[in-house]
């Protein structure tokens, strides 16, 4: 019995890099991120989420099928692109009204 395997087939496999596996400061995995841009289930980062989503930007992907291949909702994706392709602040954001009811009480 013949088996094709989910994912394989025609499409040519799309390579992040042909000689590094990481990139100068090693934030970036660049074999995982090779993995999602084919489709194939691999855990990233959140540096390694914004620059697979700005590769998959730069060939014409929607957001949505984006958010498919890294785990992420469209809306983030939208935002790291509106933000230059940087991740949004974590945390809480810092209020100065609630530093001035810290200060007084």
């Amino acid at each position: 019995m013949n088996a094709t395997r989910i994912g394989a087939g025609d499409r040519p496999r799309l390579y992040v890099s042909t000689t590094d596996t990481t990139d100068v400061t090693g934030d970036l995995d660049y074999i995982a991120i090779e993995h999602a841009i084919n489709g194939e289930p691999v855990s990233l980062t959140t540096a390694e989420k914004v620059y697979t989503a700005q590769l998959l930007d730069s060939r014409g992907l929607t957001p949505t099928a984006i958010g498919r291949l890294i785990g992420s909702d469209p809306v983030t994706i939208r935002g790291w692109k509106t933000n230059g392709w940087q991740p949004a602040p974590t945390g809480r954001p810092h209020k100065a009204s609630e530093a001035g009811r810290e200060r007084a009480a």
